[in-house]
């Protein structure tokens, strides 16, 4: 539809463009020469912006493509924490996720509250994030009923 608008377009200028050239040529042979150039001129402008309309509608635009979504820092968290046996170190989570360790301290103090993780003190004293969520298959498969329990 709009290269049928932009060929429209293309054909009232070159249709003004014509009209103002035989204005331009009577001025040029002596006939009505003021009309005939003024004329002309106010022609030749109207061709000339119909026709950039026209070539404004047959130029292609490249496609907008969205901008990337930034994903939630809790699942990334989440699926690092499943890569790396459920438990996590601020320290990891930010050289792996390229966030700031203040970042990283932020974001899984907010998943501890939360309940999906739980803070534990290592040996050495630093602080290990478990994510008691994240069960391996034979855990899963082990479960018993709630009635049970």
């Amino acid at each position: 539809m709009k290269r049928f608008f932009g060929f429209i377009l293309l054909i009232v200028a070159l249709f003004f463009a014509g009209v103002a050239l035989s204005m331009f040529i009577d001025a040029m042979t002596g006939e009505n020469v003021s009309n005939s150039v003024g004329g002309g001129v106010f022609l030749l402008a109207i061709a000339t912006t119909t026709g950039y309309g026209s070539l404004r509608c047959f130029r292609r635009r490249p496609e907008k493509t969205p901008p990337p979504k930034k994903e939630n820092p809790e699942r990334l968290i989440l699926r690092l924490a499943n890569k790396c046996g459920g438990k996590l170190t601020q320290t990891e989570v930010a050289l792996s996720l390229g966030m700031s360790v203040d970042e990283a301290r932020e974001a899984l103090d907010d998943l501890a509250e939360k309940g999906a993780a739980e803070l534990e003190v290592s040996s050495s004293g630093a602080l290990v994030y478990a994510f008691p969520g994240l069960l391996s298959e034979q855990e899963k498969a082990e479960a018993k009923p709630v009635s049970e329990a």
